[in-house]
Order: C-alpha cells, then sequence, then structure tokens
C-alpha cells in the first residue's frame, strides 16, 4: 500500500481510513520536517495573536505562503490535475485489492496465542 504509518501500526491491519490521509505516507523524515514546520507557522501566528494585529484568512493564506517560501518550500498553484476526491478513490481502490492479500496474511493476537499453545503442547 505504500503506507508508512497507520492507526494501528505497526502490527495492526490497515483500514479504509488509513489509506486516504495524506500524512501516512510520509517517511520518518518528511513527517519530521513536518511538525517542526507547522509548529513554527503556529508558534509565529501565536506571536502575531499576542501583538493583536487583525489578520483575515486571506492575510493568512499569503502569510503562510510568505513563510513557506522563506523556508525554502515550493508553493504550489492551482487545483492540480487529480482532485482530492480522484485521489481518495484511487486509495480506497488500492486499498480493497490489498485488504484481500492482507486478511490472508494477518495473524490476529488470538492467533498468536493458539500457535503459543499448539507450541508448548509439543
Amino acid at each position: 500500500m505504500g503506507l508508512s504509518t497507520w492507526e494501528a501500526a505497526p502490527n495492526g491491519k490497515i483500514v479504509k481510513a488509513d489509506v486516504s490521509i495524506a500524512k501516512n505516507y510520509l517517511n520518518d523524515k518528511e513527517m519530521s520536517y513536518m511538525e517542526r514546520i507547522v509548529s513554527l507557522y503556529l508558534d509565529y501566528a501565536e506571536l502575531q495573536a499576542e501583538r493583536h494585529i487583525p489578520m483575515s484568512m486571506e492575510d493568512w493564506a499569503k502569510r503562510l505562503d510568505g513563510f513557506l517560501e522563506f523556508n525554502g518550500n515550493e508553493i504550489l498553484t492551482g487545483t492540480g490535475k487529480i482532485s482530492a476526491e480522484q485521489a481518495k478513490l484511487h486509495a480506497e481502490t488500492e486499498f480493497e485489492k490489498y485488504r484481500i492479500v492482507q486478511d490472508r496474511l494477518f495473524m490476529s493476537d488470538y492467533d498468536k496465542f493458539l500457535m503459543e499453545l499448539e507450541e508448548r503442547e509439543k
């Protein structure tokens, strides 16, 4: 599936809800970067609020673009070629293919317990 994390990770099953969450596809380095950049921006926003600077959502969007550019990030423009709905549908379709294999290979805690009992009886 290409997921690097999911709600029941690392030993639990991947469920349909996990595949449409974009951050679940980030590796550790990317996730760490995202957490730091979000933290920096929230600190910046908090400082603006403490200074009682009124801001509209449009102002915040412009400030966010400037903040990301300042930190060397590429700013995405336009809506892109694939909609969020198309991406979600694709992820869920791939999940349905993966689920069949996962269900066949998955070993629950109960299955592991039964195997341990069988090993002890030998």
